[in-house]
């Protein structure tokens, strides 16, 4: 199997930051598969950057760097830069999606350039307000881009690091780089699945979720618009 490069973008995670890294860490280690594990602090301010040095100097295949400005899509771009793996992996530092997905993931990277785990085609336990959003994004996308995917969330999201290169300078601050990098590449001939995965997400966003609703469905309109002209 191919090394695969575990990216973790984080803000202000101090509280959990430890245990679920060794936590994922140990999972990894029992695969027996080449890992490493990359966390990217964007612009924490609760002790985040501190802990997550100590902790890359005390566990061998664990790397951390820190951006000093807020920015999921930053910490994305860089995470990817850094990795070594032929596969890139992402995931949320609470752990809210089944690890399962990871196996399953980087198996499928032998075939697949991008592997999408779906909340929707698996089970969820997410708040309404969210199940609902995400849904209305998503029927969005369908109509405008004609997508056949129904999961553009950052987490559980496999990528071969040769497809993401490719798509890097795509990625802007935000979210909206998922959905971005898959209509793209699944456009350029790149081949795009997608698995089902299970998600147990309650606690608060680390988004302002009215801030990023504005913010996705403006980019995606964007994207809309421009995606006609783009070159294939």
């Amino acid at each position: 199997m191919k090394t695969i490069s575990i990216f973790i973008p984080v803000y202000n995670e101090i509280a959990i930051l430890e245990k679920n890294t060794r936590f994922l860490y140990q999972y990894l280690q029992e695969l027996d598969v080449p890992f490493e594990i990359i966390i990217g602090d964007n612009g924490s301010t609760d002790g985040t950057e501190a802990a997550g040095r100590d902790l890359a100097n005390r566990l061998p295949e664990l790397r951390f760097f820190h951006l000093p400005h807020k920015g999921v899509g930053s910490a994305f771009k860089q995470g990817v830069k850094m990795a070594r793996g032929d596969v890139v992996i992402s995931l949320d530092m609470d752990l809210s999606i089944d690890l399962a997905f990871v196996e399953r993931a980087a198996a499928l990277a032998a075939e697949y350039d991008i592997v999408i785990g779906s909340k929707k085609m698996g089970d969820q336990t997410r708040s309404l307000v969210r199940i609902v959003g995400s849904g209305l994004y998503l029927l969005c996308a369908k109509l405008l881009l004609n997508l056949p995917f129904d999961d553009y969330s950052i987490a559980a999201k496999a990528y071969r690091r040769n497809v993401a290169m490719a798509y890097l300078d795509r990625v802007n601050f935000g979210t909206s780089y998922v959905l971005e990098m898959v209509y793209l590449a699944r456009r350029a001939g790149y081949k795009v699945t997608a698995i089902p995965v299970s998600c147990h997400d309650l606690r608060p966003s680390k988004f302002n979720l009215i801030n990023e609703a504005v913010y996705r469905f403006y980019n995606l309109f964007i994207f809309w618009a421009k995606s006609r002209h783009i070159p294939r």
